[in-house]
C-alpha cells in the first residue's frame, strides 16, 4: 500500500510539473499576446461578474476589456491576476508591473 502511494504521489508532482512547463514559453511575455495565445489554444476568458467587490485598479483593467481579471494590488509591484479555463480546468495568469509581463502561469485547484 506504501508503494503505491509513492507512486500516486510521483505521478502527480510529474504531472504538476508538466502543466508549469507547458506555459513556459509565455512566461516574461506581453499579456496581450499571451491572451492571445491561450485564447488560439481554445482557453476561454472566464469573466468576473462581481469586478465591482475587486480593487479599483481591477476595475480600471476590466474597463478595458480584459473582463477575465480577477483582481490587481497596486502598490511597490504591481500585480494583476486572470482567469481562464478549458475543459473543466482553470489556469490563473499573474502579470507583474503597469506593463502586464506574465509572471506565472499556475493551475488552479
Amino acid at each position: 500500500m506504501k508503494l503505491y502511494l509513492m507512486i500516486a504521489l510521483c505521478f502527480l508532482t510529474l504531472s504538476a510539473n508538466a502543466q508549469a512547463s507547458r506555459f513556459q514559453q509565455y512566461i516574461n511575455q506581453p499579456y496581450a499576446l499571451v491572451r492571445a495565445g491561450l485564447m488560439s489554444e481554445g482557453w476561454q476568458t472566464v469573466t468576473n461578474s462581481s469586478v465591482q467587490e475587486s480593487s479599483l485598479y481591477a476595475q480600471d483593467v476590466y474597463a478595458q476589456g480584459y473582463v477575465e481579471v480577477l483582481n490587481c494590488i497596486s502598490m511597490e509591484r504591481d500585480q494583476c491576476q486572470f482567469v481562464f479555463s478549458k475543459n473543466k480546468q482553470r489556469i490563473v495568469v499573474t502579470t507583474k508591473e503597469k506593463a502586464f509581463n506574465v509572471e506565472s502561469i499556475a493551475v488552479a485547484d
